[in-house]
C-alpha cells in the first residue's frame, strides 16, 4: 500500500476512536449529508487531496500531503458544535503525530502532522460544516512509493 493510503487509513481510524463528541460516522466514501440520520452526527468525511514533493538529496524526497476532513454537525448551537469538533479533531490527531507508520513497513520516516487550516462552510440550519485541512509531512526514499 502507498504511504498516502496508509496515512489516510491511520487518520480515519483515529477519528473513529474520538470521544466527546464521538462521531456517528467517519468515512472515506462520499455520502450525502442531507440523508444522514440524526444519530450519525457528527459525521466526518476524510479525503486525500494535494501533495507537494521536493528532492532533499540524491536518494531522498520530502512530501507534504493534505488530507481534508469535512466535519458535519447538527443542532441549534452550530458555532459551539463546530468549535468542539475542530478542537477534538486536532487533539486526537496530536496524540499520534507520526501517524504510526514505521520505516520498515512503508519506507517513510520523519513523519509529522499538523492542522494547517480551518474553514467554516455556511449551511442551512440545523446543519453546520467545518473543513479541517491536515498536512502530513514525511521523507521517503526515491522509487519506494
Amino acid at each position: 500500500m502507498s504511504a498516502r493510503e496508509d496515512i489516510a487509513i491511520n487518520i480515519t481510524q483515529q477519528l473513529q476512536n474520538m470521544t466527546n463528541p464521538a462521531p456517528g460516522l467517519v468515512s472515506r466514501k462520499f455520502f450525502d449529508v442531507a440523508k444522514l440520520a440524526i444519530t450519525q452526527f457528527p459525521a466526518i468525511l476524510v479525503v486525500t487531496t494535494n501533495e507537494d514533493r521536493e528532492d532533499v538529496s540524491m536518494d531522498l524526497r520530502r512530501s507534504t500531503t493534505q488530507y481534508v476532513l469535512r466535519c458535519y454537525v447538527r443542532g441549534p448551537e452550530l458555532d459551539t458544535l463546530r468549535n468542539e469538533i475542530v478542537e477534538r479533531v486536532e487533539e486526537i490527531l496530536e496524540t499520534q503525530r507520526g501517524r504510526a507508520v514505521t520505516l520498515a513497513s512503508t519506507g517513510i520516516h520523519n513523519v509529522t502532522t499538523r492542522v494547517s487550516n480551518v474553514q467554516i462552510v455556511e449551511r442551512e440550519i440545523p446543519l453546520g460544516e467545518v473543513v479541517v485541512t491536515v498536512d502530513v509531512l514525511y521523507t521517503y526514499k526515491k522509487g519506494v512509493l
